[in-house]
């Protein structure tokens, strides 16, 4: 039997946002390194040790993240699909590297806000995924920008979770900067 709980929320104060950083864990690493998750009232902590993830820096206001709700009273079904998708500037062959393992891969990624908060992507069951992109892009222009663009997807049974405590994850992961 389904169990709905409603409470009050109050708003809080208006603050910046923004992504500041993304983190990207291989999500089979993790599951082998016996980092575990556990997602409650939309809030996910982290246990264990061992983990990688590779963090990137995007220039201002190249990713964004969505969260849509798909819901069907025909079916009775209900998923998040969840995205990120943005540019990450440069043409190094680390840079390079890491794109094409996070496009074949199944990642997780972290995504850190502007103003200190943290929401956790993929980290249902079937994790993050690439569903588009492109590997290099750059236009005639001098002024045009260039580097490679992400697209990844994920359906989840619930919304992309706010991180209980960044230092779970910092205990929990040794980070490399891409």
């Amino acid at each position: 039997m389904c169990e709905i709980t409603l409470t009050a929320l109050k708003a809080g104060c208006k603050d910046i946002s923004g992504i500041s950083k993304l983190y990207f864990i291989d999500k089979a690493a993790r599951i082998d390194a016996g980092i575990t998750y556990t997602v409650v009232d939309g809030e996910i902590s982290i246990a264990g040790t061992d983990g990688a993830a590779f963090v990137l820096e995007p220039k201002q206001n190249s990713f964004s993240v969505t969260n849509p709700t798909n819901a069907s009273a025909d079916n009775n079904s209900l998923f998040y699909l969840q995205t990120i998708s943005g540019m990450v500037h440069g043409n190094s062959a680390p840079q390079k590297a890491l794109i094409q393992n996070i496009n074949k891969g199944v990642t997780e990624v972290l995504v850190a806000y502007t103003n200190g908060t943290y929401e956790f992507f993929g980290t249902d069951t079937a994790g993050m995924q690439a569903d588009g992109g492109d590997g290099q892009a750059s236009g005639q222009a001098a002024g045009d920008a260039k580097g490679a663009t992400l697209s990844l997807t994920g359906q989840s049974t619930y919304i992309a979770p706010v991180v209980s405590s960044f230092a779970d994850f910092t205990d929990a992961f040794t980070v490399t900067e891409a």
